[in-house]
């Protein structure tokens, strides 16, 4: 280090923190580039967002009005509409497809471009099912699947959006569009529903349960999408679904809840329903586009800001490295340039030109000091000179005057150029980096005062780096205390991502119980439901017996009815042959077999009305079994009402259950997506603790270069001197007169 020049060393000191101070403003220039960028990708696709959308709405219209023309059977006003439907998704099929999303030159990650792929093929498929929809031979499931799977994609490609930006105020705003967009396609099903059941006056168990579980979707939804939102945006939502057309709603899908148990839907129809539900939608197609909206905006701000971020930060960097050089330069063209002319000025002296012209212009620095002692050799030189005049000028002197004097003179030369020689060897120490030199011999009396100049000079200079030696041990320490506290936090910052993960991965097993719940409730559910209907079934069987034993109890009272008249008939014709005996007895031997007749007559009667009253015994015992049989039958049928009451408030207790279980998933799959996000952050802020600790290793590194650096100098303190501050400021410092 000793034969390179003091302005190559000043540019080596300068040059280390200069590169490290260089490094940290392209990270901080890089990390503002790469938010503008993803900003502005945002903003490029938040038009995407709104064409999606809008694609979205007019694929649910269609759906909605091919459910319900099938459900008409091809009748009514759905046939109508449904050609105008489809010849407005065809056209909203067509934006999308221009958009090519999948392209290699579109914005985008790769994730992206495959969902939007899967979104084309999804919605090409609308195309082949849509003959069968116009025959009435497509199956429900089938419409329900391809229309469904359509819409899903179109929300995948939304919701894909937020990979692509950090900036947790746009994630929001994504996610909260994501969560309407996923609202209304649960509108959009429920209004598909709607119309079969109304349109048929009637709901099956299936669409029941989808009626139902898409309206408490939209709610979970709703949820997640004003936990996200913005205050204008929930204050949106919220007028509307308590604006009439959210009421109109509401008052329908109540009816409808209350179809399976006793009320009535006729008196909605399934084009009420739909032109209802419709128009609710349209509704949330409005607040969709003003999410939209704002999310482009907000993005295409925050680019502009991040740019003007970038642009500041790019010339406060370059405006700060312009400093550091000017700085540098100047210090050292202040150093290098005074000492060189000294350097020429003290050759020249030692020449013997003692009119060479001191161009430098003492300071207050050490450099200052060296002038004045070079301003003492100046004119120390220039006094010898004149002495020398003088004496060749008093030639006439005694020749004893003349040996003294000459002796005198060559005493004051050989001073003269020792003290030369000496200062001329401080200042070679100094250009060589050896600050611990000394002009230890001492000068003539006169010329003492510069030897203290001079030395004083070296010993502050010498000062000068060991506080710059101190001060860079200082950034050692201090640097190493960072690093150590970076490796803690990130230690930390690590089990803190293990404990993020433990706890997504406990929140998965949860909702997988929570969705077995589910599932277990609503086969109980199907179970009840069938339950209760096997229990109806018996109670109109009891009903009809009960009809029946009422009929047999009439036919036993109009037999009984016959059976009277039989008696009385026979009581008759025994009167009859009673009186035909009496005539035939009259009449004598002429009237003996009529007698004989009527004595028949007589005994045949009288069975008949034993007979009669035989039978007329056993109706009347028949006619109590048969009236104990019917309050039997009366009472089984009280106690089966009974069990169909239960069995009902059972089915709502368990699609109670099934549909709180649906929500408990729908919330912890929520929750489960907040912790992946949470885990997403704190492995960034791992990342950006290594990056840190990196950095201030590398920044003890670098003040280790700069305490070697400043090691190169020769100085007491490297040498293991005592020189201190206190010592340097009690040198004795005197100027020549």
């Amino acid at each position: 280090m000793s034969h390179i020049k003091i302005g190559t060393r000043i540019v080596i000191v300068a040059a280390i923190p200069t590169l490290a101070l260089l490094g940290m403003a392209v990270k901080t220039n890089l990390s503002t580039m790469r938010a503008a960028s993803e900003a502005g990708m945002v903003a490029d696709l938040s038009g995407t967002a709104a064409t999606i959308g809008s694609v979205m709405h007019e694929v649910q219209k269609e759906r909605a009005t091919a459910t319900g023309f099938t459900a008409a059977k091809g009748k009514g006003e759905f046939a109508g509409l449904l050609d105008q439907q489809r010849t407005a998704v065809d056209a909203a099929i067509t934006r999308f497809r221009a958009l090519d999303l999948a392209a290699p030159e579109a914005p985008g990650d790769a994730v992206l471009k495959d969902l939007a792929r899967d979104a084309q093929t999804r919605l090409d498929a609308i195309a082949p099912i849509r003959e069968g929809i116009s025959a009435l031979k497509a199956k429900p499931a089938d419409v329900a699947a391809t229309f469904g799977q359509a819409v899903d994609s179109l929300i995948a490609v939304v919701g894909s959006m937020n990979r692509l930006t950090t900036n947790s105020e746009i994630s929001d705003r994504i996610l909260a569009y994501t969560s309407l967009l996923q609202a209304k396609e649960g509108a959009g099903r429920e209004r598909t529903a709607g119309v079969t059941a109304f349109t048929a006056g009637g709901f099956t168990p299936d669409l029941y349960r989808d009626f139902v579980g898409e309206a408490a979707a939209q709610n979970a939804r709703f949820s997640s999408f004003r936990d996200r939102a913005t205050p204008d945006a929930r204050q949106a939502l919220d007028a509307m679904l308590k604006s009439p057309v959210g009421k109109r709603v509401d008052g329908m899908r109540t009816t409808g809840l209350q179809g399976p148990f006793g009320g009535t839907i006729s008196f909605v129809t399934g084009k009420d329903w739909y032109d209802a539900s419709s128009a609710r939608i349209d509704a949330l197609k409005d607040i969709q586009d003003a999410v939209s909206a704002d999310l482009g905006a907000f993005a295409t701000t925050t680019a502009s800001v991040e740019k003007k971020a970038l642009v500041l930060s790019l010339a406060l960097t370059a405006g700060l490295l312009a400093l550091v050089a000017l700085m540098v330069a100047s210090v050292t063209r202040s150093i290098t340039r005074p000492v060189g002319r000294l350097v020429q000025i003290m050759r020249e002296l030692a020449g013997g030109r003692a009119d060479t012209a001191l161009d430098v212009a003492p300071d207050r620095s050490e450099i200052g000091d060296m002038v004045r002692c070079v301003t003492v050799f100046r004119d120390n030189a220039a006094e010898r000179l004149r002495l020398e005049g003088e004496i060749d000028a008093n030639r006439s002197l005694t020749e004893r005057e003349r040996q003294e004097r000459d002796r005198a003179r060559t005493e004051e030369a050989a001073e003269i150029a020792r003290a030369m020689e000496s200062l001329a060897a401080g200042l070679g120490a100094i250009a060589d980096g050896k600050l611990t030199h000394r002009i230890d011999t001492a000068f003539a009396p006169r010329l003492e005062p510069i030897r203290l100049d001079f030395n004083g000079a070296i010993a502050r200079l010498e000062e000068t780096l060991m506080d710059v030696r101190t001060n860079a041990q200082a950034i050692a320490t201090g640097s190493g205390e960072i690093a150590a506290a970076a490796g803690d936090l990130s230690q930390r910052t690590e089990q803190q991502a293990a404990n993020l993960e433990q706890t997504v991965a406990a929140l998965g097993e949860v909702t997988r119980g929570i969705n077995l719940a589910a599932a277990d409730a609503g086969k109980a559910q199907g179970s009840a439901a069938q339950a209760l209907r096997s229990a109806e079934r018996g109670g109109e069987i009891v009903t009809r017996a009960v009809s029946a034993m009422s009929e047999i109890e009439a036919s036993s009272q109009r037999i009984g009815s016959i059976i009277g008249v039989i008696d009385e008939i026979a009581f008759q014709t025994n009167l009859l042959a009673l009186n035909a005996g009496v005539e035939a007895a009259r009449a004598g031997e002429a009237g003996r077999g009529f007698a004989v007749v009527a004595q028949e007559v007589r005994g045949l009667a009288q069975r008949s009305a034993e007979a009669a009253k035989e039978i007329k015994t056993l109706i009347a015992l028949s006619r109590t079994q048969v009236e104990a049989g019917v309050d039997l039958v009366t009472a089984s049928g009280r106690s089966l009402e009974d069990i169909v009451s239960q069995v009902g408030d059972v089915t709502r207790t368990v699609e109670g259950i099934a549909r709180a279980a649906r929500e408990q998933a729908a919330s912890l799959k929520e929750v489960s997506i907040a912790a992946d996000q949470m885990d997403k952050v704190t492995q960034q802020n791992a990342a950006m603790v290594e990056e840190t600790t990196a950095a201030t290793q590398n920044l003890m590194r670098e003040t280790d270069d700069l305490a070697g650096l400043v090691d190169r100098f020769e100085t007491r303190q490297s040498a293991g001197g005592p020189a201190t501050h206190a010592a340097v400021q009690a040198m004795p410092r005197r100027r020549a007169a």
